[in-house]
């Protein structure tokens, strides 16, 4: 890849991670204001509270927005015979997913968007964790949110070390299939080969 591609793909995951961002602000500011007018106990939380609640939804959209976007760039850039193999590498894809067990296409899923489920489980983590631990009235609100943040940072080392666990075990397969070599060549030739018998 040249440089300025990657440079414009940069360009890509930041324009995306921007309309994350903003599209969570977006859900967050009215959602906030909303809440802030009928519950008189979101009123009554301090203001490092509302703001890890912002985070929370902020953060995720941020990421998977990014991801998105590079993902959009890569195949903007899919032309000719490389286009062709890669469409008919994706309807063999979509064959092989409906093929797969619920287990293995969360396995499958989770390998293939790592980011976005980290940072997703990292939030609900959070989420639950500050929920529960929210509902002890004899423990300071500082000492909530520190207790909050520790428990969301276990589970999601939890999660990391299982989607590096699932990611190994996915790259174990796809070491395995290249073992039978890679016939995205023939997908080429074919179609070079109906091209020109389109044109004669």
């Amino acid at each position: 890849m040249r440089f300025d591609d990657v440079l414009d793909a940069e360009g890509a995951a930041i324009r995306g991670a921007i309309e994350g961002t903003v599209m969570g602000t977006a859900v967050t500011i009215p959602s906030f204001y909303i809440l802030h007018r009928q519950w008189p106990y979101f009123r009554s939380l301090p203001l490092q509270v509302k703001a890890l609640a912002a985070i929370i939804v902020i953060l995720p959209t941020t990421a998977i927005r990014a991801e998105h976007r590079m993902i959009d760039y890569e195949r903007s850039h899919w032309d000719g015979a490389d286009k062709y193999a890669v469409e008919r590498r994706a309807h063999e894809e979509r064959l092989r997913w409906g093929s797969l067990s619920v287990k293995d296409k969360f396995a499958d899923w989770t390998a293939r968007h790592q980011l976005s489920f980290v940072v997703g489980s990292w939030a609900l983590a959070i989420a639950i964790s500050g929920a529960i631990i929210m509902r002890d009235p004899h423990l300071p609100v500082r000492h909530k949110v520190v207790q909050a943040r520790v428990w969301a940072q276990g589970l999601t080392l939890g999660v990391i070390i299982a989607t590096g666990a699932l990611t190994h075990s996915q790259r174990a397969k796809a070491a395995q299939m290249r073992k039978h070599g890679d016939n995205s060549w023939e997908d080429v030739l074919d179609d070079q080969q109906r091209k020109v018998r389109a044109v004669t």
